[in-house]
């Protein structure tokens, strides 16, 4: 019976990360360099999400990876290990909100 468990536990999903969580990561993590709501931040030249291209994509998929892996030779840190891959995808639907 035990088995039975954790076996239909194994295929579960873990649950979405609600948006009050994206916004405390942002605000502690996002925010200096790229500004509240993401208008930029005078730190950061070109960090603004709002009113421009953005360089890396502006697909769930490419700003999943650029929170995931960062962006080499910038300050764009990878978050792969400190965020769970839940927090990373709800922060990039945050982010991408801003636009």
């Amino acid at each position: 019976m035990i088995f039975l468990v954790l076996f239909l536990l194994a295929g579960q999903k873990p649950a979405p990360v609600p948006k009050a969580r994206a916004v405390e990561l942002y605000t502690a993590n996002c925010q200096l360099c790229h500004g509240p709501s993401g208008t930029g931040s005078p730190l950061m030249k070109d960090s603004a999400f709002v009113g421009r291209k953005w360089k890396h994509g502006s697909t769930q998929a490419a700003v999943t990876k650029t929170i995931t892996n960062g962006v080499p030779n910038t300050a764009m840190l990878p978050f792969k290990g400190k965020f769970t891959p839940q927090e990373i995808s709800a922060l990039a639907t945050l982010v991408r909100s801003f636009s």
